[in-house]
């Protein structure tokens, strides 16, 4: 750089001696003035010249593909430049990286995430958080903007909030920076399940206590009178028959509450092997042939044998239950006709009578525990409630269907479809080993 400036200044030079030779000479004024004029001339294309060679380096210098400036004074600062842009690369690229790995968490999550400025914009959310807040309409909510400015006041909070028949839990908390709320971040977890699985406790709990209460009151009323002497001789026993009917209930809802249980914790597990439905189906109807014929109901039983893979003992009690609910809520001289045989590829088992049927507006709900179409009808039969509830459990712990049609006046079928052989082998089989 420093020699292109030295011959700039050489030439310059040159030119105004040769002015002041012509100038020394004598030369007329408009020769002189044409000599001038020309040397200017060159001195302005000179210094056009050499201005565009210095400063075409500058120009196309690349931070991104540095090369030499080809001048040594500034070399340095390009030097520096060059660096700072690597830097400045390196830094965008680990952003970058955090975004995407921000992102990917984000939008991964089955909860929600909502980030909120100090005005209550959005400023970011993630797919889960679309589904929940839809058209902006949940933004609107009085709980989410209770939660929101709990959040941006410096408080965590958790409320709960109902939206399309789904409840949802929202974590709200304050983000601070440098000890100043900047913002607000809220969790939305769908809790739904966890929500109708407390209700399902909260009222088994209620219906468990009002079930017990029952029949030991009546025993406890029963054996009060007895013990203070109130009972005469001719009606004693009477009075014990009650005392057996209720202990029996009673010993009969414990049973069910017991298998309920073992079925919600799965203790039978081990305990799986091959099972033929028509056996299982033969040796309940041996048990309750005689509950029948006591109630005026005859048994029949069609198919062949048909190999399941499950455990024996719920097996048998889905189908005894299916039975022994067919007995009761038959009518007289009815008929109960348990039938094995393959549906659509699966073995299954049917269970149908002649009995009082169902109303249609309950067929949905006879599979909840302690419900009952007809209270006063199941208690003077002695039902417990937990017959059907029990079956529901014990098909969906071996992967099978149930499905219930009923006419009331007519009758009620209840079919279970499982798994074939190979299917549940292949599917429960592996969890044994």
């Amino acid at each position: 750089m420093s020699t292109r400036i030295a011959w700039s200044i050489v030439l310059t030079a040159l030119a105004g001696l040769a002015l002041a030779v012509g100038a020394f000479l004598g030369l007329g004024t408009g020769a002189f003035i044409a000599l001038a004029s020309v040397y200017a001339a060159l001195a302005a294309l000179f210094a056009g010249w050499a201005s565009k060679r210095i400063v075409k380096p500058i120009r196309e210098f690349d931070p991104e593909h540095p090369q030499s400036p080809g001048y040594r004074e500034i070399a340095p600062l390009m030097g520096r430049l060059t660096r700072q842009s690597q830097l400045i690369d390196l830094q965008m690229a680990d952003l970058k990286r955090s975004q995407e790995e921000f992102r990917a968490i984000t939008d991964s999550m089955a909860e929600g995430f909502v980030l909120l400025d100090t005005d209550m914009r959005l400023v970011s959310y993630n797919p889960a958080a679309h589904k929940l807040m839809g058209d902006g309409e949940s933004m609107t909510s009085e709980v989410f903007r209770k939660a929101a400015k709990a959040a941006l006041s410096g408080q965590h909070t958790e409320r709960t909030v109902e939206l399309e028949g789904k409840v949802y839990q929202l974590l709200a908390s304050p983000v601070e920076t440098g000890g100043h709320v900047t913002g607000a971040v809220i969790v939305s977890l769908d809790i739904t399940e966890k929500a109708r699985r407390e209700a399902m406790r909260h009222d088994f709990s209620s219906n468990v206590s009002h079930e017990l209460r029952t029949p030991l009151t009546s025993i406890y009323g029963i054996s009060e009178l007895m013990v203070n002497g109130m009972v005469k001789p001719e009606d004693v026993q009477g009075f014990a028959k009650n005392i057996h009917d209720e202990s029996g209930r009673l010993i009969a809802l414990i049973n069910d509450i017991i298998k309920l249980s073992e079925l919600d914790e799965g203790v039978f597990e081990l305990e799986r092997t091959e099972v033929d439905l028509y056996e299982t189906a033969r040796s309940v109807v041996e048990r309750l042939r005689p509950v029948g014929r006591a109630r005026g109901v005859e048994f029949a039983l069609t198919g062949s044998s048909a190999k399941v893979y499950g455990i024996p003992s719920v097996i048998d009690e889905m189908v005894y239950n299916l039975a022994d609910n067919a007995v009761k809520y038959n009518v007289e001289n009815g008929r109960v006709l348990i039938s094995v045989a393959t549906i659509a590829g699966r073995p299954a088992v049917s269970v149908s009578d002649t009995g009082i049927g169902i109303p249609r507006e309950h067929i949905d709900r006879v599979f909840e525990r302690f419900y009952r179409v007809d209270k006063s009808h199941s208690k003077a039969i002695g039902g417990t409630g937990l017959g059907l509830s029990i079956v529901k459990h014990g098909a969906a712990v071996h992967g099978a269907d149930v499905s219930l049609k009923s006419n009331p006046g007519r009758g009620t079928n209840v079919t279970i479809a499982f798994p074939t052989l190979e299917n549940a082998k292949a599917q429960f089989a592996p969890q044994e080993r």
